[in-house]
């Protein structure tokens, strides 16, 4: 009985029948006249192949090296959604941030405008340090491979009030140029704090379409589009992410919305995601992949897809149904953090 009397009380969350090919045929095409915008978090991603059968026992220490054989580095965080909106065929992607003057800075920069990312936004500051995530690989016989603990650069103190208010300027400045704008809050001490907060809310009351995704702050925004997944929402309120039936999910989707005063997309990783208006939720499922996959990069993808999506003029259970597919080519891409092209993601939806 009591459960009866809760879910008369609580509105029922609609499922999703997908998107056809034509409508997602329609909303690919209109990408290329987007003009997007990234703020937040940029990092750099490093990967570096070390061959065990190479080495050799220090002279100075009691340790073997690890000859590293191959590195690669790539754009993460904020600089992953902003390559992830350039692969989907963005007719401009300009990334606004805070980096470095350091070998990161300017090989992050580099690699930024490699893609054909603006990074006229990008400030460069002694008094930052650009963040990496630098993941060092052994190999050894037959190529078998191990990953070791990641060494991370970031910063343990928040952003100089200086630059926040030159990044301030900076985000008004790209602003005014963009029709979608992705969010990333992603680290301890980044980029993002009150002053940002409060212009993406001003743009977003001035008809910009602006989506958040943040690790621990998401319910701090206001008047947005908050992307959290399941863990982060839950986080919000002080709740374990415990398996719950697409109804549940919704009710705390719902709450999220209340509280940003603003729309909630809350994925449900292989489950689906919840698009949450005020009471109107709508439950989006998605198809399992089949192993091997590497989820990293899977959110950036999800982010950049559903915005692009919304700025071609999709509805939100619309948009999700195209993110998941982005997000389905990006885990298949082992070892690296994969972005998802037009044609890539019309070839995952024929499947």
């Amino acid at each position: 009985m009591e459960l009866m009397e809760k879910s008369r009380m609580q509105p029922m969350v609609r499922r999703a029948d997908g998107i056809t090919e034509a409508r997602m045929g329609q909303l690919l095409d209109g990408f290329g006249s987007l003009r997007a915008g990234v703020v937040g978090d940029v990092c750099l991603d490093a990967y570096w192949i070390a061959d065990l059968t190479r080495s050799t026992l220090s002279r100075e220490t009691p340790h073997y090296t690890l000859p590293i054989v191959d590195e690669r580095y790539s754009p993460g965080a904020a600089g992953n959604v902003a390559a992830n909106l350039a692969a989907l065929g963005c007719g401009k992607v300009m990334v606004c941030s805070v980096v470095g003057d350091d070998w990161r800075g300017g090989l992050l920069k580099g690699l930024l405008t490699a893609r054909g990312i603006e990074t006229s936004y990008l400030i460069t500051d002694r008094d930052w340090m650009t963040p990496a995530y630098c993941k060092p690989i052994r190999t050894g016989l037959q190529s078998v491979q191990q990953e070791d603990a990641r060494l991370d650069f970031q910063n343990f103190g928040p952003l100089p009030k200086a630059l926040a208010e030159k990044l301030g300027e900076m985000l008004d400045a790209m602003a005014s140029q963009c029709d979608i704008i992705a969010v990333t809050d992603q680290l301890p001490f980044g980029v993002i704090g009150d002053g940002i907060r409060g212009k993406l809310a001003e743009w977003a009351a001035k008809g910009k379409i602006v989506m958040v995704d943040s690790r621990e702050r998401i319910g701090l925004y206001r008047g947005v589009i908050v992307k959290p997944n399941e863990v982060e929402a839950s986080g919000w309120f002080r709740e374990e992410a415990t398996a719950r039936t697409p109804e549940e999910w919704a009710d705390l989707a719902r709450r999220l919305s209340g509280e940003v005063q603003g729309v909630c997309c809350m994925t449900l990783g292989s489950e689906g995601a919840i698009w949450a208006e005020g009471d109107n939720c709508v439950f989006v499922p998605t198809r399992p992949v089949p192993p091997p996959i590497d989820i990293v990069g899977a959110g950036d993808a999800f982010a950049a897809a559903s915005l692009c999506a919304l700025g071609a003029g999709g509805t939100g259970p619309e948009a999700a149904a195209l993110a998941h597919c982005a997000s389905s080519v990006v885990i298949r891409k082992i070892g690296t953090t994969g972005t998802a092209s037009p044609d890539e993601i019309r070839s995952v939806h024929a499947e």
